[in-house]
Order: C-alpha cells, then sequence, then structure tokens
C-alpha cells in the first residue's frame, strides 16, 4: 500500500529545510555583511582623525609647542569644525582624563587598551569597541599620542557612539527576518503545489496498479494528469507493460485452446479406433487402416509433447547443444528426401538447391539443425496448395551458412510477419499446430550464432531464411 500523506510530508519538510537553511545562511551573511559595512565605515573615520591628528599636531612645526597649547589647538580646531559625531577625551600620560568632550576636568583615570598603545606610541593604532558600564551606551574609539619634543606627554582620544548604527542594524535584521517569514510562507505554498504534482501521477499509478492485480489489463491511463518527465515515463511503461500482459495473456488463452484442440483430436482418433478394433467380425483391411492411424496420431502427439518440452527448456535456457561436425549438405539432401513423400500427396515439388559448389561441413547441432529443417518444410507443405513447389536453397560463405526454404503457397498478412516468430503465435488458429514450431527454431538458430528473417507475400508465397555460423567452436 502507497502511502502518498507521508509522500506529501517528506516532500514538504525536506523542501522546508533546504529553504530554512538557504535563507538562514543569506540572511546570516548579509547581517554580517551590514553590520562590517557600518562598523568599518566609523573605523575609518576614526583611523582619519588619528591620521589627521598625527599629521596636523604632532608635525615638526609643532614641536616646540607645549602640552596645552597643543590641547588648545585641538579644542579650537573642534570647535571651528563643529563636528559633533566625535567625543574628544584629553588624557595625560598618567592616564587621568584631563579635559573630556564638554571640556571639563572629570578627574578620572582612563584604563583603555586603546589609550594604552597611545601612550607606547604604538605604529599599529586600532578602534577599540566596548559598552560604559555607567550609560550602557555601545562605543568605538580610537587614541593618537600627543607629543611634544617628539616625547608622548598625553593621549587625544576620540569616541563614537554606535547606539545609533546598531539601531539601524537591529532594523535591518528585523526586516529581513519578516523577509524570510514571508519566503518561508511562500516555500511551503510552492512545495504544497509541487508535491501535489508528484502525488496526483503517482496516485493514477496507484490505481492502474490496483486494476492490473485484478485483472483488467486492458485500463488506460489518463493523460491529462501524467507529466512529460520520468514518471510520465513509468507511466508509458505500466501501459507498455500492460499491453504486453494483455496480449501473452490473449495468447496463452489461444495458445491452451489451440493445444487442447491438438490434443484432443488425435486422443479421439486413437481412442476411437483402439475401440473398433476391439470389435469382432472386424476385416484385415480395417485393422490395417486403425492402426495406421493410431501410429500417425500417435507421432502427432509425440511431436506436441517434444515441442512443448523443447519450448520449456528454452524458456528455461535449459537446452545445450551438442556440437559436432554436420555435413550440411547431406543433412539438407536427407530431410528433403524424408518428407518428400508427405510433400508428393500434395503434388507439391520438393527439391534442394546448392547455390555453394564446395560446401564444406560445419559445427553444430545435427539433430537441432534438422529439426529446424523438417519444421520449416513441414510448415511450408502445410500452407501450400496442391501442385505447388518448395525449394531448399543452401549457400555459403567463408563465415556463414545460409539455409533458405522458399514456397509459393499461402503467405502472411504483412502486419503478422513481425509475429510468426513469437511463441504461441498463429496466423490461422483453424490449422492443426501448437504455435511453437517457428518460435523454437529461431531460438535453435541464434544458439547456433546465426539469425532467422521471414519474406512473405499474401497469396503469393514465404521465404523462411537462416544462417549459422561455421565454426562455433575453434578448437574442434
Amino acid at each position: 500500500m502507497l502511502h502518498f500523506e507521508g509522500l506529501r510530508k517528506k516532500v514538504i519538510k525536506n523542501y522546508f529545510t533546504i529553504i530554512i537553511i538557504t535563507v538562514t545562511l543569506f540572511e546570516g551573511l548579509f547581517m554580517l555583511y551590514i553590520q562590517n559595512y557600518y562598523y568599518d565605515s566609523v573605523r575609518q573615520l576614526l583611523k582619519s582623525q588619528v591620521d589627521y591628528t598625527n599629521n596636523v599636531y604632532n608635525t615638526v612645526t609643532m614641536e616646540t609647542t607645549s602640552f596645552e597649547n597643543k590641547i588648545n589647538k585641538i579644542f579650537e580646531i573642534q570647535s571651528v569644525e563643529n563636528n559633533p559625531r566625535f567625543g574628544i577625551q584629553i588624557i595625560d600620560k598618567n592616564r587621568n582624563i584631563i579635559i573630556d568632550q564638554y571640556s571639563f576636568n572629570t578627574e578620572e583615570k582612563a584604563e583603555y587598551e586603546d589609550v594604552e598603545n597611545a601612550l607606547r606610541d604604538s605604529k599599529h593604532l586600532t578602534p577599540y569597541t566596548y559598552k560604559i558600564e555607567d550609560t550602557g551606551e555601545h562605543v568605538m574609539s580610537i587614541s593618537a599620542p600627543l607629543k611634544v619634543n617628539n616625547i608622548v606627554e598625553g593621549v587625544v582620544r576620540y569616541t563614537v557612539s554606535l547606539d545609533r548604527i546598531d539601531n539601524a542594524i537591529f532594523k535591518v535584521e528585523i526586516g529581513l527576518i519578516l523577509a524570510g517569514i514571508f519566503i518561508l510562507l511562500i516555500a511551503i505554498s510552492i512545495s504544497l503545489k509541487f508535491a501535489e504534482t508528484l502525488i496526483r501521477p503517482l496516485r493514477e499509478l496507484k490505481q492502474f496498479a490496483n486494476e492490473l492485480a485484478h485483472g483488467n489489463y486492458s485500463i488506460k491511463l489518463k493523460n491529462t494528469n501524467i507529466p512529460n518527465d520520468e514518471i510520465g515515463d513509468l507511466a508509458q511503461t505500466f501501459e507498455h507493460m500492460a499491453s504486453e500482459i494483455d496480449k501473452s495473456e490473449k495468447l496463452k488463452e489461444e495458445f491452451i485452446s489451440s493445444v487442447s484442440h491438438e490434443l484432443r483430436t488425435p486422443l479421439t482418433s486413437i481412442k476411437g479406433w483402439s475401440e473398433t478394433l476391439g470389435y469382432d467380425g472386424i476385416t484385415k483391411d480395417e485393422l490395417d487402416l486403425g492402426l495406421g492411424i493410431i501410429q500417425d496420431e500417435t507421432e502427432r502427439l509425440i511431436k506436441l509433447v517434444e515441442e512443448l518440452l523443447d519450448f520449456s527448456r528454452l524458456s528455461s535456457d535449459r537446452i545445450k547443444l551438442q556440437i559436432d561436425i554436420v555435413d550440411i549438405k547431406a543433412l539438407a539432401t536427407g530431410v528433403v528426401n524424408q518428407l518428400r513423400v508427405k510433400a508428393d500427396e500434395k503434388d507439391i515439388a520438393l527439391i534442394a538447391e546448392f547455390e555453394t559448389e564446395n560446401i564444406v561441413s560445419v559445427q553444430g547441432d545435427k539433430n537441432r539443425l534438422r529439426q529446424v529443417l523438417i519444421n520449416l518444410i513441414q510448415n511450408s507443405i502445410k500452407f501450400t496448395k496442391n501442385e505447388g513447389y518448395i525449394k531448399v536453397i543452401v549457400s555459403q560463405d567463408d563465415t556463414y551458412t545460409t539455409v533458405k526454404v522458399e514456397d509459393n503457397g499461402a503467405g502472411i498478412e504483412k502486419q503478422n510477419l513481425t509475429k510468426v516468430l513469437d511463441k504461441f503465435f498463429q496466423e490461422d488458429y483453424n490449422k492443426a499446430g501448437s504455435g511453437l514450431g517457428l518460435a523454437i527454431s529461431n531460438e535453435i538458430v541464434k544458439l547456433h550464432g546465426g539469425e532467422m528473417s521471414i519474406e512473405s507475400e499474401k497469396d503469393l508465397g514465404t521465404c523462411i531464411t537462416f544462417t549459422i555460423k561455421n565454426k562455433l567452436i575453434e578448437s574442434i
């Protein structure tokens, strides 16, 4: 039993999982990019201010300027620029905050990493991010050394608040989260439709399989629900399988009917004549006639049983060839002479022709090749009218030996030419036979490394050609 609800859940779950992972990764990377973008902008701004301090306040022209003058100069320039983005602190070399951004003396200690780097006159001055304990404000700071006579006398510290930036980043993140949720809702909707497109044809395939299980092999799929993809290919395979099973079932029924008829007819004759021969006063002519009919019908039964046994062996690949050296010319001549009596009964001219002058012996199973040739000639006799002809034509090259059995009999309908080599097929089920002779002969020819082909026109005649390899085993 197929659980399509479980399949739907599995499709949605997998699809949804992929979307969640994709959206999460994308949003995470994008948020990281936005945060780095904003913070990098602030870092660049602070670094440019440090560069400005180093280039202006610590130049050679100001080497004789006192520390207090430099401080005043910094606040003077800052006041002229009126730049509210920076907070400024002046810190002496003992880490005391002399003046903050409001020009007040706070008498606090500046124990910060960027201050330490500046006092050490480090060449690598980098912004430092932290939170103010009292207010919880998120800030970024950088310090630059103030030098007098090239000696560090203090530090100027520039600070920028990150709260507004953090708020902007937070709003972007909220927007991304909402967009992600919206995308997930769309993904669920799409995955539901996608799951339905998978389940709808599978549901029909399930119903189709159920019909097959109940023996309805003539059922057809509704093409409107089947997509043109791998599922469509599977559906076509199902439909083709149903058609082939239907054909096999019909062939089986026809075969059973034909075999039943073939068995019943000789058995009826044998039973009738065996009872007749038991009557008193039967004449010698009647006795000879009855025994002859019983013998003929018995041989007919034996042939039918042998064909069924051969078919069983071929179907299970249990038939094995007894490879020997076969004089194909003598074999063809012998079979023609054997069956000429039966051909003469219908005034049919049965002859053998050899197109190749020197026909060499071949490797093969003599009895099986004889069986093939007998089957083909007997079929020709059966379907050839009185005063017709049958030719057995043999030719040979370095690799293959070719045998043709040609007649001017009833022929085969064009639409049946591809079916006559199939098992159980009979064009006319009113004719005696099991429908296995040609199929068995074709398999024997394949075992000899060759192939069989048929050319025929209705009411004009038939030519069946088969080839066999001259050498099957090099060592023989």
